[in-house]
């Protein structure tokens, strides 16, 4: 989703700092000119490197209060925003303040006169400007592992949107499959998905193709909102932000592990929750079981009724969409 540059430790950006400087060329002027000179042109270029890598961390990062509510909650559930912006002031910070010590240093770096006294002070320069690095060392591990969880964040689209919510194993990412072209991770234990996955649905018309988006959100317990883990918690941020319409699909099997009482207890706790989202009430597993109820039934294992909730699908969100 964010294109962002990948995050080297303190000791990692000082290597490279060196590594870049031995390849900076000299002008004519500074090889034959004065020691001094030829030596702050190298520090400079350590430096630059140096600055340049942390300015890079703070602007590449989105500016979070400038991204849609959706972004702001799971950047906060995954990454905890207020550490982030700590960490990257943390950054912003060792750039300034390496740039001030060397802009003081750097003055009397170039009253040295001796070869010892010139090494001396670069390497007395170049110690402060490390230790400077050494400090933040903890938040560039924090940067990394953030940049992997903003890298992973699906890209959402301005499109019409379906939210397959339920408890964990129902069917979601099964049913996502069939639905869209989208390729969840699909295993019978509770939890196999981890993080929203996005699909997406094409429908030919006579004179252009229309797009729809799908999304398979983590199962949901029924509990109260404090008490949900992270995963469960971007469920409810994409029905809260995303939903045009709520697929909510069942298990009349239970082979889940979860009643059909309870799973009817967290459909009507969503419904009201989410009183503006119009829900698709969907049983899976048609092949094993099937109610006497009035609810869609399917079966993804054979794919009986996929057809049919498709087109029921793509109807709603027509409906739903229409103009006034």
């Amino acid at each position: 989703m964010f294109n962002l540059p990948p995050i080297q430790s303190a000791q990692e950006i000082i290597d490279a700092a060196f590594q870049r400087a031995k390849k900076t060329h000299l002008s004519p002027a500074l090889k034959e000119g004065p020691m001094p000179k030829r030596y702050a042109a190298h520090t400079d270029a350590i430096l630059t490197v140096i600055t340049s890598t942390l300015d890079s961390y703070v602007t590449s990062f989105p500016t979070l209060d400038r991204l849609p509510l959706f972004y702001q909650e799971i950047i906060n559930i995954q990454v905890k925003t207020d550490e982030l912006k700590m960490a990257l002031g943390a950054v912003s910070w060792a750039k300034e303040t390496c740039r001030s010590v060397y802009k003081q240093q750097r003055r009397l770096l170039l009253r040295e006169r001796t070869t010892e006294g010139l090494k001396h002070r670069q390497q007395a320069i170049i110690g402060r400007i490390s230790s400077i690095l050494y400090q933040i060392d903890p938040q560039l591990k924090f940067l990394v592992n953030a940049r992997k969880l903003l890298r992973d964040l699906p890209e959402i689209g301005d499109v019409p949107t379906v939210v397959i919510a339920g408890y964990p194993n129902v069917g979601k990412s099964s049913l996502i499959r069939l639905l869209s072209n989208a390729k969840p991770l699909i295993a019978h234990y509770p939890f196999t998905t981890k993080q929203l996955v996005v699909g997406h649905m094409k429908r030919t018309r006579r004179y252009s193709d229309e797009w729809y988006q799908v999304i398979d959100t983590p199962g949901l317990l029924d509990r109260p909102l404090e008490d949900r883990n992270p995963i469960e918690r971007q469920a409810i941020t994409a029905l809260t932000h995303l939903a045009d319409l709520i697929v909510f699909l069942i298990d009349p099997t239970e082979i889940c592990g979860y009643t059909w009482d309870a799973q009817q207890h967290l459909l009507e706790y969503l419904k009201t929750v989410f009183a503006d989202v119009p829900f698709l009430i969907v049983e899976n597993k048609s092949d094993l079981k099937t109610t006497s109820s009035t609810n869609w039934k399917i079966s993804c294992e054979t794919g009986e009724g996929i057809p049919e909730l498709k087109a029921e699908v793509l109807a709603r969100l027509d409906r739903i969409n229409a103009p006034l």
